[in-house]
C-alpha cells in the first residue's frame, strides 16, 4: 500500500488528497483512414486528427487548469472494435503478430487558445494510423505517468473506416485543425503551403 501512495505523491504534491475531478472530452474526431499494412514511410494519419479537451473541477466544483497536475498527466490511445472489443494487435500475413495503431499514441497535455481565445488544456494526436481495413474507434485514457491504478478519465470516439490507401479520399482539413496548428505548439505534419 505505502507503494501505492508514493506512487501519488508526485513533484511533492500528494495528487490523491487534492479532490479534484477530470473529462477529457472529443472536440475533433478521426472520420477515415487508409490502412498502412507494413509500409510505415509511407503511411497516412487518421483524418482530421483526434483532438481533446481536458476539463478538471476543484474540490470547490470549480473549472479550474490544473497547472500543478500537468507535469505529471498523459493520455494513451488504444484501438477497439466499434462494439468496444479491444484491436490492438493482431496477427500479420506472415503469422507476426503486430501492433494496429502506429504514431503519437501517448500525449502530453498542451495548453493553447480555443477559437475564442479562451487558454485551454488539450491532447493532440496528428499522426495515428492503423494497420489494416476495417471499422474502429479509439480509446483515450487520462493518467499519471506512474500508470499505476484507474485512469482519471476515458473517452471513445465515434467509429470510423480504415480503406486501403488505393480509394482513401482525405477529408478537408477542418478549422479547428488549422486554428490549433497556427499557434505552434502541436505540428500537424503538412506544410505550411498546404493551410492556406
Amino acid at each position: 500500500m505505502q507503494f501505492e501512495e508514493d506512487d501519488m505523491n508526485l513533484g511533492g504534491i500528494n495528487h490523491g488528497d487534492l479532490g479534484r475531478t477530470y473529462r477529457i472530452t472529443p472536440i475533433q474526431e478521426p472520420q477515415r483512414g487508409a490502412s498502412f499494412q507494413g509500409a510505415y514511410l509511407s503511411r497516412l494519419p487518421l483524418a482530421p486528427p483526434l483532438i481533446l479537451q481536458l476539463d478538471c473541477w476543484d474540490s470547490d466544483g470549480d473549472l479550474i487548469i490544473p497547472y500543478d497536475e500537468l507535469p505529471f498527466l498523459i493520455c494513451h490511445l488504444s484501438l477497439q472494435t466499434p462494439d468496444g472489443e479491444d484491436a490492438a494487435m493482431v496477427y500479420s500475413p506472415e503469422g507476426e503478430p503486430v501492433s494496429m495503431l502506429y504514431g503519437t499514441l501517448v500525449a502530453a497535455p498542451a495548453e493553447m487558445n480555443d477559437a475564442t481565445g479562451a487558454t485551454g488544456i488539450y491532447f493532440v494526436f496528428p499522426d495515428v494510423s492503423v494497420r489494416y481495413v476495417g471499422r474502429f474507434r479509439l480509446q483515450a485514457l487520462l493518467m499519471r505517468i506512474t500508470g499505476r491504478g484507474p485512469p482519471l478519465d476515458t473517452a471513445i470516439t465515434e467509429s470510423f473506416d480504415i480503406v486501403r490507401e488505393a480509394d482513401y479520399v482525405a477529408p478537408a482539413i477542418t478549422d479547428l485543425t488549422r486554428h490549433f496548428d497556427s499557434q505552434n505548439v502541436v505540428r500537424f505534419g503538412l506544410p505550411r503551403t498546404e493551410w492556406s
